[in-house]
């Protein structure tokens, strides 16, 4: 009776234990993944891989979360809420300035900004004491407006709100302009609430936007997992490239506008493949952000370090050699 009694209590053991290392397989195999608002035309990888389910064809559960900027989703990874993300690279740079442990993996695309401004408004110098909505401080948009302050020793006054609202802002008066991400800038011409008077090509061509990003301690401490999401990134990328109107008439339809403003806004927006980060714009929006304040110069010791430290590009790099 003794003896069967423990080989029922050893039984039980082992089946616990199977069960306690499925649950443990299962939490190391779910992410969160957090994007921005009506952001599928800068990162359409993201957008293919939460359609298609490629996160999950890698073993992979994911929890979506969306934001409205990239300051906020990046509020949400420095909780350890938001395991992996895809923003713009300004936000990013100024989270790590802050001492935050995150990582730039891959691009998702360059450029695909642009500022739109009421009729009345002619030039850039005419931009100067005008309120000019942008997503918010940190933002690459906002970023950008403080370039062409500098370049053209102007004062402009940065308006922080939503990008859905911008359009409606401007149509009402509310503010002179707005920089955006595309396809909101398009959609305001469309609507005819004002007319297009830089795209970020024009403030600093080539420049690098969107990024894929994850927690520092994922790229240290779970390789495995940050390989499994850059090889679903990369078919996405491919999937985009293969398939271009089936994909713009998801974007339609996932942003709500007509195909025409969003293949007109996917003109501004560039998707390098591979997707290698531009090193020099981001090392120059750095200086800026710097410069304006919105990173404390006594608290990293080198734009050039601080770029090393926070881009990771090996696990890009290992995942396109093993397509090949």
């Amino acid at each position: 009776m003794n003896r069967t009694k423990r080989s029922i209590c050893l039984a039980a053991s082992v089946c616990l234990l199977l069960m306690l290392s499925c649950f443990a397989a299962e939490a190391k195999d779910e992410i969160r993944f957090g994007y921005l608002v009506a952001d599928q035309l800068h990162s359409p990888a993201v957008m293919i891989m939460k359609e298609k389910k490629l996160l999950e064809a890698e073993g992979l559960k994911v929890n979506w979360g969306e934001y409205l900027a990239g300051s906020y989703l990046m509020q949400f990874m420095t909780s350890g809420e938001v395991d992996f993300g895809s923003c713009g690279a300004p936000p990013v740079m100024i989270t790590r300035g802050q001492g935050v442990k995150v990582s730039i993996l891959a691009s998702s695309n360059t450029e695909g900004s642009s500022l739109v401004v009421k009729d009345s408004i002619k030039s850039v110098k005419d931009l100067d004491g005008k309120k000019i909505g942008t997503p918010g401080i940190g933002s690459i948009q906002d970023a950008l407006i403080d370039r062409i302050a500098q370049q053209n020793n102007i004062k402009i006054i940065h308006k922080s709100m939503k990008v859905s609202d911008m359009p409606v802002f401007l149509q009402k008066g509310e503010i002179d302009g707005f920089i955006a991400w595309a396809p909101h800038p398009a959609r305001a011409v469309d609507l005819g609430y004002g007319h297009e008077l830089l795209t970020s090509h024009d403030i600093l061509p080539g420049h690098q936007c969107c990024v894929l990003i994850a927690r520092e301690e994922l790229v240290q401490k779970d390789p495995e997992t940050v390989k499994k999401v850059m090889t679903a990134y990369l078919k996405a990328f491919d999937y985009f490239r293969a398939n271009f109107d089936e994909c713009v008439a998801l974007m339609a339809k996932m942003t709500g506008m007509k195909e025409e403003v969003v293949r007109l806004a996917l003109k501004t927006t560039v998707h390098p493949y591979p997707p290698d980060c531009d090193i020099p714009s981001i090392k120059m929006m750095t200086d800026t952000l710097v410069e304006t304040g919105k990173i404390e110069k006594g608290s990293i010791t080198s734009v050039d370090d601080l770029i090393k430290t926070t881009y990771h590009p090996e696990f890009m790099e290992e995942c396109m050699k093993a397509k090949k």
